[in-house]
C-alpha cells in the first residue's frame, strides 16, 4: 500500500543532527476519511505506521517494508484538519543492510500524536 500523493504530500525534508525530519500534510479528501469515521474523520493507525515506512524509505533512498514493530504509542488522534502539518522525526536510523531500526516520532507544533519503534527490511530488487 502507498499513501504517499494521495493520502499525504511531503511539504518538506531535511537531515537532522539525529536522523531526518519530514513534514507533511494530509489529504482531508481521501476516502479513508469517509469511512474511518463519517462526519469526525481520524488517521487510521495503520496509516500513520504506513507513512513512517514510506519516509523511512525516502531517507534510506531504497523501498522497505515493516518488519517488526517493537513499540507503539498513540498519545492522540491525528485528524486531517485543512492546513495542518505533521511533522515525522526519524531518528536512531541504523542497523545492518538486511535491516534498519528506526524510532519515529509524530508530531504537530504542540502535542506529540504517536511514538514508534520498528525495524524494517528492504524490499528485494527483482
Amino acid at each position: 500500500m502507498k499513501l504517499l500523493g494521495e493520502f499525504y504530500k511531503v511539504v518538506s525534508d531535511s537531515p537532522s543532527p539525529s536522523g531526518h525530519e519530514y513534514v507533511i500534510a494530509l489529504n482531508p479528501e481521501h476516502f479513508i476519511y469517509g469511512a474511518h469515521f463519517p462526519g469526525e474523520p481520524v488517521t487510521p493507525g495503520v496509516c500513520i505506521m504506513q507513512i513512517a515506512v514510506e519516509l523511512l524509505s525516502q531517507a534510506c533512498g531504497r523501498r522497505m517494508y515493516l518488519h517488526c514493530v517493537r513499540n507503539v504509542k498513540f498519545l492522540n488522534v491525528i485528524t486531517p484538519e485543512e492546513g495542518r502539518l505533521i511533522r515525522y522525526s526519524l531518528s536512531g536510523i541504523g542497523g545492518q543492510e538486511s535491516e534498519v531500526k528506526v524510532q519515529v516520532t509524530v508530531s504537530s507544533d504542540d502535542m506529540i500524536f504517536a511514538k514508534l519503534s520498528m525495524v524494517c527490511q528492504p524490499v528485494p530488487v527483482q
